[in-house]
């Protein structure tokens, strides 16, 4: 088979790379209008984070069985929530009603549905039983349980994994979020952090060229509404955005570009929250204040310098790993042989003894 290199013979390259570059271009310019907010270490919080783990080496997914094993801990360690999430279709409303109840029963989770009005989570998504939905609810019940049980005499920040932005709740409940945040702002601050991002990919070729960070200074600048809706188009109601509005409907706040570290050009997305008209819930002082103790927390974080180590301690937290994991994993197994004929627990064996040795013969492991 001939292999032909010249890219003369793709028609439409070279027009494709001139517009590429135009765009980037415009990029660099708008970035060189950003003022960089100089940071250092510091900060007065009491730190606590919650991430919760989407299910990984508990996920079950061999047709028709399909659903994820969710743990939702802080970063002491302590376990807040541990359920199983159904994923995929289900075969009716009621069905799926009564297998949310003990969840939506749960004190954590209840407290949530409060907030915002509402009896069961069937009425705060649109896409429950999608993979992931269920476990970025729970992490969010957590973080506002945090708050109402966050002491008034010690400052708290609370640290989600991730932006706060979410399309896993419906976009019009979220200001009824965003007011308890306020309601709060000075005994409790939350911030999303997020490692990897839409904006950050977009912008972080142009931030590298023009140097918006000095070498081994960090520091933070603050992301103009028209810059962040080129990363981000989705309305919040199936539509792409054409105008600049005031606030997307599914974010709770603004986003930042930080970098934490002195010696790693590692940028953070950091989401502060904005009230329903646009408005800062947190002042520009409040703001530095936060960041500063981000850059405190990510100083000697590892494995990922530059990244708060806090939230790294709430992933350990959550992930299942080891024996414990194994042992979980086979409990599952065995439930669903339990509940099945001889042939249908026949089948359930053979389906993961098939699923291991594809995963350790061919796709690059040891058999």
């Amino acid at each position: 088979m001939n292999i032909d290199y010249d890219t003369s013979h793709v028609v439409n390259l070279n027009s494709l790379q001139d517009n590429q570059m135009r765009k980037m271009d415009m990029l660099r310019e708008k970035v060189r209008e950003l003022g960089v907010t100089p940071i250092e270490p510091a900060g007065s919080y009491m730190p606590m984070t919650f991430k919760s783990f989407d299910g990984g080496r508990f996920d079950m997914h061999f047709e028709p069985f399909e659903f994820e094993v969710v743990k939702v801990a802080d970063s002491s360690g302590n376990v807040k929530m541990n359920f199983a999430a159904p994923v995929g279709d289900m075969s009716g409303d009621k069905e799926l009603e009564e297998m949310l109840e003990p969840l939506n029963s749960h004190p954590v989770m209840r407290h949530f549905l409060d907030i915002m009005g509402k009896s069961s989570l069937t009425e705060i998504s649109d896409i429950l039983t999608a993979k992931g939905t269920l476990m970025e609810i729970a992490e969010f019940a957590c973080i506002f349980d945090a708050i109402r049980h966050a002491s008034r005499d010690n400052k708290t920040i609370i640290l989600k994994d991730g932006l706060l932005r979410t399309k896993k709740i419906r976009h019009e409940l979220i200001p009824s979020l965003v007011e308890v945040l306020h309601r709060n702002k000075d005994h409790v601050k939350v911030v999303g952090v997020a490692k990897t991002s839409k904006l950050v990919f977009l912008l972080q070729a142009a931030l590298a060229c023009e140097k918006i960070f000095p070498r081994e200074q960090m520091g933070y600048v603050k992301i103009p509404l028209e810059i962040e809706n080129m990363a981000y188009k989705w309305s919040g109601a199936g539509t792409i955005l054409r105008d600049i509005p005031t606030k997307l409907t599914y974010s709770f706040g603004n986003l930042h570009i930080a970098k934490l570290s002195r010696y790693k050009d590692l940028f953070v997305t950091v989401e502060l929250p904005q009230k329903a008209d646009g408005s800062n819930i947190y002042s520009e002082a409040e703001a530095t204040e936060i960041m500063s103790y981000l850059a405190k927390d990510a100083m000697y974080s590892y494995p990922m310098t530059g990244y708060p180590q806090t939230i790294m301690r709430a992933h350990e937290s959550a992930a299942g790993l080891g024996i414990p994991a194994s042992m979980l994993h086979e409990n599952i197994i065995k439930g669903l042989v339990n509940r099945s004929d001889p042939i249908l627990a026949e089948y359930i064996r053979n389906s993961i003894m098939l699923d291991e040795a594809i995963s350790k013969e061919y796709l690059g492991g040891k058999a």
